[in-house]
């Protein structure tokens, strides 16, 4: 084997006039230490697709002793090149480079990329092959980094683990030169200085975005950085123990081996008590497997270390295919979880899922041994370096064309279901109110009664107020369950059909502390006298559509004050559910606000609706007592004769991504029905009616209209889609329940309006 081969797998070379004590012998607990965090990685992601109730959920730190291996092995073997000739080949590192990683990345990719066209839906297909084709150009954390959350994805990519194969590619790509200009004096004094400088900036911009971006932090290489750079200053300074006085040497490395059992047990303590939901990765967290991997390479070597266990057979096999089995291990668990499961029962079983983790394990073992080793190792020839480097690319750029020809297969396909978008029959009467709705809606689903004239400035007085919008006709059984061009939204817009607030970032994000008070965040008639607050969380903002239409009927001005995952409730230890879980104090704080601003300036109505799931610090205020009497407390807040409506929670497919369902199901749409008992859930509406019984606050239930009957609850109603994904309306079908809405609330003011009409008063809502 060529020493530069050799330092891929974990050798220390001999050593150089400028650096003592290393000595030549392949590092067989380097080849371990791959084997313990390629297994971290498998079993995390095995637990993480069955949702299994014990996982190991700090397991995805493996990644980062990979990171830290590399730095370690790529910069002692570009130190020790510039000091043995005196310069860095550019061209044969970058040869090794793709003999080491190109051939099995790229038969992993063509053959992932057909079966994934086969299995993924079709809604999801189009974005899967964009991942592959960003996969094969070294980007995918790029990528994902503006699309993905690694913890809480939409949907699960068979490619989602190439983002560390960017990361580590792009670190290829820069660090041999930035070390040719700061060792070309003093290879290991300016390795340091450069290093060390990496590891500093890096880890302060890893920390800093892990609060603010923490998909940028997590897959970007400039957050990244530090853990390469770490391994890297290891590499820099092996050898030095060399230069001290036997004696001192002797404690030291007794010394060095205790720290490497401690930091074994500190990383594994780690990958069972990291969280991937409540903790916040990378941050501060990472300098556990980035510190433990640091110790355990350089005490790795010593008798008495961990590197006894490391250096065991199966371990030290597991390391040896970890590269293989990284690659295999997830399309493997992704693929054949879509195989095995259903869209109504999307989690494997954990049986199911450690049976395809061992699966992958054989087909790692094939891929190391007839692609990976031969390529390697020379086996199969291969012209000079500068044109290694040049087949690789044009290579993997065939792999990118061939996910980008799926792509446009799976956009095609798409566009042939989806037809032309139908033209609006009718428009609104306020022409300057911006649409609800991101698609085109039918607007025949929602049509003013033909005796009510344009919608006058204020709206009609009490008691002869009636509901200005007419139910659409029930279209009754549809001749065919197919999802076709009729249905609307299309299902390849469905997923992201959301309401006017949120393209117009009238929404509140995590960070957002108080509600967005300009012009274009005041809908319905922004001119209208009589004014209406909806207030609550993405749940409240997913009904806006339909209270929207509501309000444009009746001429209402209509401000919404909605923010994510925010309820609005009386508790100060409110919960970001993430991921990460996380105190939640701007939702404190928007509360807070929301309650100042209306009680500065009270509004004739407000609506209040949220979500069914509430977290808190104290589990035991996450019932629906507690949270009915928070609800209470919060509305006691409000000016005092404040006229108070809250709309109940509807029922949920709850863990259903719908549209994936349909797009499974694109013949029979009946399959994606669920069942009221999961839409119900328990104590639906509970926790309002106990605020109304206590306020005096008023309900509008819609739960007939999302599950009518007595039978399972329709994904598709009318010809429309209803929800987005697992628990948020289509802003289409949303729209639609505007009727509903509108003929409960008017008999709410009605009931409200007699008293004062009784004792002679006349108002006006």
């Amino acid at each position: 084997m060529h020493r530069s081969e050799k330092a891929i797998s974990g050798v220390a070379h001999q050593k150089s006039k400028s650096g003592a004590g290393e000595k030549e012998g392949f590092r067989p607990d380097i080849e371990g230490l791959r084997g313990v965090a390629v297994s971290l990685v498998v079993l995390f992601h095995a637990g993480l697709l069955s949702q299994a109730s014990t996982q190991l959920t700090g397991g995805f730190i493996g990644v980062d002793l990979f990171f830290v291996v590399s730095g370690f092995l790529i910069t002692g073997l570009l130190i020790r090149e510039r000091e043995r000739t005196g310069r860095i080949s550019f061209s044969r590192f970058y040869a090794r480079r793709v003999r080491r990683i190109l051939p099995a990345a790229a038969v992993t990719l063509l053959i992932t990329i057909p079966l994934a066209n086969a299995l993924v839906t079709l809604i999801n297909r189009s974005a899967v092959m964009q991942d592959a084709a960003s996969a094969a150009l070294s980007v995918a954390n790029i990528r994902f980094a503006m699309t993905t959350d690694y913890f809480h994805p939409v949907n699960y990519s068979p490619f989602l683990h190439f983002w560390s194969l960017g990361v580590e590619e792009q670190f290829y790509f820069v660090w041999p030169a930035l070390l040719a200009i700061v060792a070309w004096k003093w290879p290991r004094p300016g390795a340091a200085v450069a290093l060390t400088v990496v590891v500093v900036v890096s880890f302060i911009a890893s920390v800093a975005m892990t609060y603010s971006s923490a998909s940028t932090a997590f897959y970007m290489l400039p957050t990244r950085a530090w853990q390469l750079a770490a391994g890297g200053l290891l590499a820099v300074g092996s050898g030095s123990l060399e230069v001290l006085p036997k004696a001192m040497r002797g404690a030291l490395k007794q010394i060095l081996a205790f720290a490497g059992w401690a930091a074994l047990a500190a990383l594994i303590t780690a990958a069972f008590l990291i969280d991937s939901v409540a903790t916040p990765y990378p941050g501060t967290a990472a300098l556990i497997p980035t510190i433990a991997g640091v110790v355990l390479i350089a005490s790795g070597p010593e008798s008495t270390g961990p590197g006894i266990l490391l250096r065991l057979p199966p371990i030290r096999f597991l390391g040896k295919i970890s590269y293989s089995l990284y690659l295999w291990h997830w399309p493997v668990l992704v693929l054949g979880g879509l195989f095995l499961t259903t869209p109504l029962q999307p989690w494997l079983s954990s049986g199911q899922a450690l049976a395809l983790a061992g699966l992958s394990i054989p087909v790692a073992v094939l891929s190391w041994f007839f692609v990976e080793e031969p390529f390697r190792r020379g086996v199969i020839p291969l012209p000079r370096p500068s044109r290694v480097v040049m087949a690789g690319v044009a290579v993997m750029l065939a792999v990118a064309l061939v996910g980008t020809s799926f792509d446009f297969g799976a956009q095609s396909a798409l566009a042939a279901l989806d037809g032309p978008d139908p033209s609006p029959t009718a428009t609104s009467t306020f022409a300057a109110t911006p649409s609800p709705t991101p698609t085109s809606t039918p607007r025949n689903m929602t049509s003013l009664e033909p005796s009510i004239t344009p919608v006058p400035a204020t709206p009609t007085p009490f008691p002869e107020m009636t509901p200005a919008l007419t139910p659409a006709p029930d279209l009754g059984p549809p001749a065919s369950y197919a999802v076709t061009s009729a249905i609307r939204p299309t299902i390849g817009k469905a997923a992201t059909d959301y309401e006017q607030p949120w393209h117009d970032n009238c929404l509140g994000w995590k960070a957002t502390t108080a509600p967005n008070t300009s012009s274009k965040c005041i809908y319905g008639n922004p001119s209208g006298t009589y004014t209406v607050a909806l207030v609550g969380d993405s749940h409240a903002s997913a009904l806006f559509p339909g209270v929207n239409e509501v309000a444009k009927a009746h001429g209402w001005k209509l401000i919404p004050y909605l923010k994510i995952d925010c309820s609005f409730l009386d508790f100060n230890d409110l919960v970001y559910y993430g991921p990460p879980t996380v105190a939640y104090p701007e939702c404190m704080a928007w509360n807070q606000d929301v309650v100042g601003q209306l009680q500065k300036d009270p509004p004739d109505l407000v609506i209040i609706s949220m979500s069914r799931w509430i977290f808190t610090d104290n589990g035991a205020e996450e019932n629906a007592t507690a949270e009915g009497k928070a609800l209470s407390r919060m509305i006691q807040k409000l000016p005092a004769g404040q006229r108070v409506v809250i709309i109940k929670d509807p029922p949920l497919p709850t863990n259903e991504k719908v549209p994936d369902c349909l797009s499974t199901y694109l013949s029979d749409y009946r399959k994606c029905e669920y069942s009221q008992r999961v839409g119900f859930g328990s104590a639906m509406g509970t926790r309002e009616e106990i605020a109304a019984d206590e306020t005096g606050a008023r309900l509008i239930d819609l739960t007939s209209e999302i599950c009518p009957g007595t039978g399972n609850c329709p994904a598709v109603i009318n010809n429309m889609i209803v929800w987005r994904d697992e628990h948020h309306l289509t802003a289409t079908f949303s729209a639609s329940l505007g009727p509903a809405i509108d003929a409960q609330l008017v008999a709410i003011l009605d009931a409200w309006a007699k008293p004062a009409v009784a004792s002679g008063s006349s108002p006006s809502p």
